[in-house]
């Protein structure tokens, strides 16, 4: 009976480290975006809650090490792409470049993708932060509108949070982190809910949808839109590979149709209001502006560089030399953001493709599609947490291919080790080497 009560004992200790540091691990990969941490102090909460994650990652540190045998894999693929940045800043940047800013790389990517790899283990966890934050930007906003009206009067995003004295740059981006958050709430709720309730996800939706569109939170919107068409595309590559090739390619081909088509429109367009808030509108005006720090001329810029030297297409020109190159000075690392660490091709392919050439970026992108096929291969036997996982993943690369840096982007390495370690659970379950994690467990219950 003692040995019983003391197994029992450890049982729920365990379980309770592994929701801690989930919980520690996914706080500290928002602590410098999300908004409201910047009135009480978005930096020592980032300090403490990397601490206190590192401090639970040591304690499991054996089970995070037997996870990772079963992603050995994408671990030779990740140590490859780290390899070659080092190498490409010694031969191609070191001079320009200052040291701080390669081991910001270092440093941040490995503790966010430690981070993302122990939080696999406690994936409910990880949602219930996610909606947390969500219902706290819900909250603020809510009661701002009540007293103010609408946050997007006068045709701007107003100071809601009430920290243009802390940053005032951080106001005119209030829309970015709002979206993120709201995104990826509902993709949350259907790691969450049960068959009966993933109702209430489809339900709030639309609401979801409406309000991105208001406040002009474009990235967010078509992340959230390709995060969902994945899940009903891979549950359709499990039935019929054939079929959803096919589908595959008429969607890909319909979104470059419209793209085209739109754009072509936007640059006719002589009646788009000049103050609507609105994401249509404001992706037409910034179409027709020529503001050189808008992403259309960013690409072409870019794009024209990396083709008028062919000689360093295949290795690069460095890394953290596209700000340089753009005329405002060499980046630091993440806790130091000089006016450089805002510079990037706002794609993370076309940036590493500029600074590593044709070898870094192949190798990132092998890196990106692993936990995608990985995935897909055991997509049968994933429960719908495991399947909300990998679409959360899908949002982040999404979004850094809209407006990511490599560098700094150190949140697409969480959700990018959290799929990763998703895909080891379930192999190292395949395999037999342990019983179905305490979640997996708890989800069979209570099915």
């Amino acid at each position: 009976m003692k040995l019983q009560k003391i197994c029992a004992a450890s049982g729920d200790i365990s379980r309770l480290l592994v929701a801690a540091t989930a919980a520690i691990a996914t706080t500290a990969a928002f602590a410098k975006s999300f908004v409201p941490f910047y009135l009480i102090g978005s930096t020592p909460i980032f300090a403490a809650t990397c601490v206190f994650g590192m401090a639970l990652v040591a304690v499991a540190w054996r089970d995070i090490r037997d996870n990772a045998v079963y992603a050995a894999d994408a671990l030779l693929v990740l140590g490859l792409l780290y390899g070659a940045v080092v190498t490409n800043y010694f031969i191609y940047s070191a001079g320009q470049v200052p040291m701080t800013h390669l081991l910001g790389i270092l440093i941040f990517h490995s503790l966010f993708l430690v981070f993302g790899f122990a939080a696999a283990r406690a994936l409910k966890t990880v949602y219930m932060v996610l909606l947390a934050q969500a219902a706290i930007y819900l909250i603020i906003i809510g009661q701002y509108a009540v007293r103010f009206g609408d946050l997007m009067r006068d045709g701007y995003l107003h100071d809601i949070f009430g920290v243009g004295g802390i940053d005032s740059k951080l106001v005119t981006t209030f829309h970015q982190p709002i979206g993120t958050s709201l995104g990826l709430a509902v993709l949350a709720m259907l790691g969450l809910a049960a068959n009966r309730r993933k109702f209430l996800a489809v339900v709030v939706l639309p609401f979801v949808f409406w309000f991105m569109f208001h406040i002009a939170a474009r990235a967010a919107m078509v992340a959230l839109v390709c995060s969902l068409i994945f899940l009903v595309w891979a549950d359709a590559w499990v039935r019929s590979k054939k079929l959803a090739s096919m589908s595959l390619a008429v969607v890909t081909i319909s979104a470059a149709l419209a793209s085209g088509l739109f754009y072509e429109y936007a640059v006719k367009d002589r009646d788009v209001d000049l103050v609507a808030p609105d994401a249509i509108s404001r992706t037409i005006r910034e179409i027709q502006s020529q503001d050189p720090g808008f992403r259309l001329p960013i690409w072409e810029r870019t794009w024209h560089r990396i083709t008028s030297e062919p000689d360093r297409l295949l290795f690069g020109r460095g890394i953290g030399m596209f700000p340089i190159d753009e005329g405002v000075g060499a980046p630091d690392w993440l806790l130091r953001k000089t006016e450089a660490a805002s510079y990037s091709p706002h794609n993370v392919h076309l940036e590493l493709l500029y600074e590593t050439g044709m070898a870094g970026m192949l190798i990132f992108s092998i890196l990106t599609l692993f936990p995608l096929a990985a995935a897909l291969k055991h997509w049968k036997q994933f429960w719908m947490p495991e399947k909300a996982a990998i679409s959360l993943y899908v949002f982040y690369l999404v979004s850094v291919e809209i407006s990511g840096s490599f560098a700094f982007s150190y949140d697409f390495q969480f959700f990018l080790a959290l799929a990763i370690g998703v895909v080891s659970l379930k192999r190292k379950e395949l395999a037999g080497a342990r019983t179905p994690s305490f979640e997996y467990l708890d989800h069979q219950v209570s099915a």
